[in-house]
Parts: structure tokens; C-alpha cells; sequence
């Protein structure tokens, strides 16, 4: 096992932690698992592509067409799949609705992109640096520290601020959120933006460094779902640690076994975990429907 294999494994766990978190977001008030959430990762990185690769404007450009756009997903979300499971009554229709949310972002991006196989722009930081002799790319350290960065802000928002306090409120009850005069369905919708730009940030500062194909979202996804049931769904902090142990575990059985042991590694140790931690390493029990 290479030191540049756990570098590029905390990068990788980097990505997924901040789509574990945005699943996490959104499930909190919401009691769904938003399997289309992986699409704005996909978003993120065909924005820096079409503008730092094709248009050459440049990154300060490229974050702030993302958050605008990232937003917008986000909202378009909360409308594409909170509508059909209020008007069904079923308590299944979350998965045909994210599903269906899912694919036809897929559809659009692959529409777009149909002649890309990877989404990569430059760098923010061309090149790299040597940390106690392991060689460290300056686009892999930005990635850590803004997951880091985004992961101890959403933390304080959501223990310091109005918002964060009603979210966690609509999280424990919705019903009584509502006679507290919390407005639920403008915290559900805040939750798919918010989950949605830190999705596309995590899609945008990944693209540079690893393949992200324009019908890659599912995958993402996948990832993220793994990443938060290890550290508990519903669990910020153990979005982190899932992701880590996610990122991890992949690159490096990966670059020791080679082929797809990787992700049987990362399934086995969701198993073993499971097993130990029904709710993940953090997580509380609870139900989603």
C-alpha cells in the first residue's frame, strides 16, 4: 500500500462525506432518502467543465454559476418529489419519485455531454507539495479542508442559528413544528438547496481529479447512501466518518487488490458494522418512510 493511497482515499472520502451529508440534510425533516442527490454532483462538475474547460472564465465564475444553479436544483427537487408523496398518501412514493428525479437529470446531463466521457476542468491549484515525503495535490488538500470547512459550518448552523433550530424541530416533529408556528414546508425546501449546493461543491472540486462521468450520478449516490447508513442515518458527524471509512476502504483495498475488491471491502464493512451498530456508528433509531 502506497501513503499517496490513503492521501487519495481521504480525498475520496471527502467527496462522499459531503453527499452523505446532504442525503442527511434532506432526511432529517423529511423522513426520504433522496437517491437523485448524486445528480448534483454531476451538476457541480459539468459547471466547472463548461465554464473553466470550454468558456475559460475561471473558477471565481464557476462558484458562483454553481450555487446559483445548485439552488435552483435544489428547489426543483423539493417540487419534483415532496408533491408527488404529499398528493399519494403512500409511503413508498419517495423511491419512484427520487428515481424518477433522478433519471431525468441523467437524461438531461447525458443530452448535454453525450460526447464526453469525463467531466474534467483544470485545477483550482495546479500542482502539489510533499507532506512527511508523501506527494499531495493542492486540488486533493482543498478538497479535505472545504469538506472539513463545510461539514463544522453546517454544524454551527444548525446549533446556532433560527434555521437550524427549526430544522432540527421539523426534524424530531413535523406536526408539532407546525402548531409551534415553524414554516415546515420552507425548512424542507431549505433543506434540498442546501443539500443540493453542497452536493454540487463537492462534484465541482472532485472533477478535477477523478472520473466524473456525465451519467455517473447513481454512483455517487450509492456512495453517499453508503457512507451515511455506516455512520447513521440522520448523523452529520457520522456522515463524516462514514464517508472517511467509505473513501478509505475503497481506494485503498483498490490499490493493494486491484478490480472491484474495493467496493466488496466497502459493502463488507457496512455488513460488519451493521451488525455491531444496527443505526450506524452515530446514528439513533428511527424510521424512514
Amino acid at each position: 500500500m502506497s501513503p499517496e493511497a490513503i492521501i487519495d482515499g481521504l480525498f475520496a472520502g471527502s467527496v462522499y462525506a459531503l453527499v452523505a451529508l446532504a442525503l442527511t440534510i434532506v432526511f432529517r425533516p423529511t423522513r426520504i432518502m433522496n437517491f437523485a442527490q448524486g445528480e448534483a454532483v454531476i451538476l457541480g462538475a459539468a459547471v466547472a467543465y463548461q465554464i473553466v474547460a470550454l468558456e475559460k472564465l475561471g473558477w471565481a465564475v464557476t462558484l458562483g454559476v454553481t450555487l446559483v444553479l445548485a439552488a435552483f436544483m435544489g428547489l426543483l427537487m423539493e417540487r419534483m418529489i415532496m408533491l408527488p408523496v404529499r398528493l399519494s398518501g403512500s409511503r413508498y412514493a419517495w423511491i419512484i419519485a427520487t428515481l424518477a428525479a433522478a433519471l431525468i437529470f441523467q437524461s438531461l446531463f447525458n443530452l448535454k455531454y453525450f460526447d464526453v466521457d469525463a467531466l474534467r476542468p483544470e485545477p483550482v491549484i495546479e500542482g502539489g507539495f510533499q507532506l512527511v515525503g508523501i506527494a499531495v495535490e493542492w486540488q486533493e488538500a482543498l478538497t479535505i479542508l472545504v469538506a472539513l470547512a463545510v461539514m463544522g459550518g453546517y454544524d454551527l448552523f444548525l446549533h446556532r442559528s433560527a434555521y437550524g433550530r427549526a430544522i432540527r424541530a421539523t426534524a424530531h416533529s413535523s406536526d408539532t413544528s407546525v402548531l409551534m408556528g415553524i414554516p415546515v414546508q420552507r425548512i424542507i425546501g431549505l433543506s434540498f438547496v442546501i443539500g443540493a449546493v453542497i452536493t454540487a461543491i463537492a462534484g465541482m472540486l472532485a472533477a478535477p481529479v477523478i472520473f466524473v462521468a456525465p451519467a455517473a450520478g447513481l454512483l455517487f449516490t450509492i456512495k453517499g447512501f453508503t457512507a451515511a447508513v455506516i455512520g447513521g442515518v440522520g448523523s452529520p458527524r457520522g456522515a463524516l466518518a462514514g464517508g472517511m471509512i467509505v473513501g478509505l476502504l475503497d481506494t485503498v483495498v483498490r490499490s493493494m487488490v486491484g478490480g472491484s475488491v474495493g467496493n466488496f471491502a466497502v459493502f463488507a464493512a457496512l455488513a460488519v458494522i451493521l451488525v455491531v451498530f444496527p443505526s450506524g456508528l452515530f446514528g439513533k433509531p428511527m424510521e424512514a418512510h
